[in-house]
């Protein structure tokens, strides 16, 4: 970076320093929430970088979503939106900003650009301007995203374990303790736009999940064939088939169709 853009993110940094109002900050986002859309991201994206990091990108890159005012707003009693929505408004905004363009987009949505926020600027260009082209749903989309993405991380000559071993090992307590399978009667106490948000999180991880299941359930099918070529000829007979189909069994409900929001 450039002196002056240093003394730039300096000068922006002492005022960001200033403790901002957040009960205003929220009175104002409470006023953009029956906007929708990739507009309503925007707007909310905007409201924050200026409010909590004076506008600055190179400051929300270096603090996100570990700044002070910022865990404040996401615990704030009044916040009318989930905490997760807040940092992804602020990446979309951050992302207009190169490409202003994308509201003029006509088969880009909220759920596209959510895709992409974690991509190369040169790799989100060329998908977006799939996506408008040949009008890719963001499952679509998802697909062409899992090809790019590094499958592990290389450290020190070592091979890390990928961030899906992780993640799942994380869910596995949940998974075991059955903590999703919910009583309705804790459903029927939510308000619209709650089962609205939960409904969203509650299909992404099954269409997650399913992509997991079957990339895995493809992954052993794959270590099965290696091991029964190199295995003894009286060791065959003990080869454990049908993972495949197993898996597919398991993902059967994960894929079952859910209506549109």
């Amino acid at each position: 970076m450039s002196r002056r853009g240093l003394a730039t993110v300096a000068l922006v940094s002492a005022r960001v320093g200033v403790e901002p109002d957040i009960g205003e900050l929220v009175r104002e986002l409470r006023a953009l929430y029956y906007g929708s859309g990739i507009e309503l991201m925007l707007r909310v994206g905007e409201l924050i970088l200026e409010r909590l990091y004076g506008g600055a990108v190179a400051i929300w890159q270096s603090r996100s979503r570990k700044d002070v005012s910022f865990r404040k707003l996401e615990k704030h009693p009044d916040l009318p939106f989930k905490a997760a929505m807040l940092s992804r408004a602020v990446a979309v905004y951050v992302l207009s900003r190169r490409r202003p363009d994308l509201l003029k987009l006509k088969n880009v949505s909220q759920s596209h650009l959510q895709e992409i926020l974690n991509l190369q600027p040169d790799l989100q260009d060329r998908l977006l301007q799939r996506v408008e082209d040949e009008k890719w749903s963001f499952r679509r989309l998802r697909d062409e995203v899992a090809k790019h993405l590094p499958s592990t991380i290389q450290r020190a000559g070592r091979r890390r374990a990928p961030q899906l071993a992780k993640v799942l090992r994380n869910l596995r307590a949940i998974a075991d303790g059955r903590m999703l399978v919910m009583d309705p009667t804790n459903i029927a106490v939510l308000q619209f736009h709650e089962a609205q948000d939960l409904f969203d999180v509650a299909r992404r991880l099954c269409q997650q999940a399913e992509q997991a299941a079957r990339a895995l359930a493809a992954h052993m099918e794959s270590l099965e064939r290696t091991r029964v070529e190199v295995a003894p000829a009286r060791t065959r007979t003990r080869r454990v088939s049908g993972i495949l189909s197993s898996a597919a069994s398991a993902t059967k409900h994960l894929s079952a169709p859910v209506p549109n929001r």
